[in-house]
């Protein structure tokens, strides 16, 4: 556990400000402040599913008397580390240099945009500070990773816990002691609940439950203090997720909630604006009255503020509405539609908005208000990729939903699918091993080049090999794409066309080679170390839109 301390030596240096310093001072001072004190609470792997599923009555009294947004979203890539150091840095990895939870402080692949001090972009914790060097200013934090992405000496009181409870735990007893103008607790459990159980689950929502019921505890200890009127609470998260893991690039891991909550903000109003993680801290240094740097990129959510207006909205959140449903529906990060052998497939299109109408395409291609209107049914007799819509007043009014339908028709004299091995892997394994010096530990064939048919020996630390033939038709250029959960790898005839390797959520990677007609040895390898598990293998070239590769053009290799 980190020792708390009180930087004495800087705050006194702080004070001997340069004159722009002793400049900025004084506007900040003039311009009144809403709140007197800021608190955020940040709930690792939270989503706006598990606030809208799971038992919240604190989360959801606070959305009722304060202003919300379940459509807020963080950056890319969704990996924790990336989106904690935005939400206090008011930047993204483009400007703060934290694309990965392994960042470390002078150990990164580019430098920051602008430098605070010891390398660290400014953070909300720097620049509270350097406007204002007697504030008490706190940090309680669960996951140890949260501590290495900004320099502690800007902060009174500096703690790592080692449970949600004991984190909880600290932060009501330093609100009481301490009544700081500022404190950022990060609470991780929802996303341990997240990796070990699934986003969506039964166990995932009671973590989210027991999230809301510590809220409730942070938010009573401004009432103990006495500060419960001058103070507003910040909930927010860093990312969702899909299946067991994160980092992929689907609304569900890049949305994220977002609630202000307390005397000074607007009751009962739904942000349908655009907000986005690092807007965060530019909004805490606002309520405060401090002036954000112009480094940073975030602006502040003013419209928040009692009796604020709402801007002018030229364009519609595409989140505003939810898609339309395709049925079957997808599993996870598994699309709707399916693989269907020997047997046509139902498409059911469901709207789950009370307004607008659904429109849709059977052609790859994005629908617009001139495209078929859902009203029943529709038979799927081959290979199709459906996209949809929701449209309100003949205008679009959601993101575009997509299905990929595969009709597999058998033939006994030409086999379909791929053969696979599995094996096992040492602990912990972080990237695809040299295959040659393993024995595989079961085999089969399987029609999809995925895990879907592929029984595991287990579900962690294992890999898989992929081998067949794939059938050309028409000559020319062909891009493949991997997207998996953990590392994969693609060759075509011995040649390596996608590199995904390495330990990371469903992430994509694309390359591509040209084709002659006729069979070319097609060969796949993907692991698994821990977590979430996936892998989609998709391919395009002339007259095929991008899909998953046809498993009708696959032959099993020679066993």
């Amino acid at each position: 556990m980190k020792a708390a301390f009180r930087p004495l030596a800087l705050i006194l240096t702080l004070l001997a400000a340069t004159s722009a310093q002793a400049r900025l001072a004084p506007e900040t001072a003039r311009r009144a402040a809403p709140a007197e004190h800021v608190i955020i609470i940040g709930v690792d792997g939270m989503s706006p599913d598990g606030v809208e599923k799971a038992d919240t009555p604190t989360m959801r009294a606070m959305m009722k008397q304060g202003s919300w947004s379940l459509r807020a979203r963080g950056v890319m890539p969704t990996t924790s580390a990336a989106n904690w150091a935005s939400m206090i840095t008011g930047a993204g990895p483009e400007q703060h240099g934290v694309t990965s939870n392994d960042w470390n402080v002078g150990e990164f692949n580019f430098p920051t945009a602008v430098i605070g001090t010891g390398g660290f972009y400014p953070s909300i914790f720097q620049v509270l500070r350097e406007q204002n060097p007697t504030w008490e200013i706190g940090s309680i934090y669960h996951w140890d990773g949260f501590g290495n992405l900004y320099d502690r000496r800007f902060v009174s009181y500096d703690r790592r816990a080692e449970t949600e409870d004991e984190t909880t735990d600290l932060a009501v007893r330093y609100i009481q002691d301490k009544r700081p103008k500022f404190l950022f607790v990060h609470l991780d459990h929802v996303d341990h609940a997240g990796h070990a159980y699934g986003h969506g689950t039964p166990k995932y929502y009671d973590s989210v439950a027991k999230a809301d019921r510590l809220i409730e505890r942070i938010r009573q200890a401004t009432v103990a203090a006495g500060i419960a009127d001058r103070t507003v609470i910040l909930i927010s998260s860093d990312h969702g997720g899909v299946g067991k893991g994160h980092g992929g690039e689907t609304l569900a891991e890049l949305e994220i909630p977002w609630i202000a909550y307390g005397a000074p903000v607007q009751p009962g109003r739904q942000l349908n604006l655009p907000i986005n993680t690092f807007d965060t801290p530019a909004t805490a240094a606002w309520l405060l009255g401090a002036q954000p740097p112009y480094a940073w990129i975030g602006r502040p959510v003013t419209p928040i503020g009692k009796g604020a207006p709402m801007p002018p909205q030229t364009y519609m959140l595409s989140s505003s509405y939810a898609a339309p449903v395709i049925e079957p529906a997808g599993d996870g990060n598994t699309p709707p539609g399916g693989l269907f052998v020997d047997r046509n497939a139902r498409l059911t299109l469901r709207n789950p908005n009370t307004v607008g109408e659904i429109r849709y395409t059977l052609d790859g291609s994005t629908p617009t208000a001139a495209s078929p209107r859902y009203a029943a049914p529709v038979e799927i007799t081959r290979n199709t990729i459906v996209r949809t819509g929701l449209f309100v007043d003949g205008k679009a009014a959601s993101a575009t939903a997509t299905g990929y339908f595969r009709i597999v028709r058998q033939d006994a004299a030409q086999p379909r699918g791929v053969t696979y091995k599995t094996y096992l892997l040492p602990e912990p394994a972080v990237r695809l091993p040299d295959f040659s010096r393993l024995q595989p530990a079961s085999s089969g064939v399987t029609l999809d080049v995925a895990l879907a048919g592929v029984p595991l020996p287990r579900e962690d630390n294992v890999a898989v090999v992929f081998e067949g033939d794939l059938r050309i038709d028409t000559a020319g250029t062909y891009r493949f794409a991997l997207a998996s959960d953990d590392g994969s790898k693609l060759y075509v005839d011995g040649k390596a066309v996608v590199d995904n390797d390495g330990d990371h959520g469903v992430i994509t990677a694309k390359g591509e080679i040209t084709l002659q007609p006729g069979r070319h040895a097609l060969r796949v390898e993907y692991f698994n170390g821990g977590g979430g598990a996936w892998l989609g293998t998709y391919f395009e070239g002339p007259g095929l839109p991008r899909q998953f590769i046809d498993p009708n053009l696959l032959t099993p290799a020679a066993r």
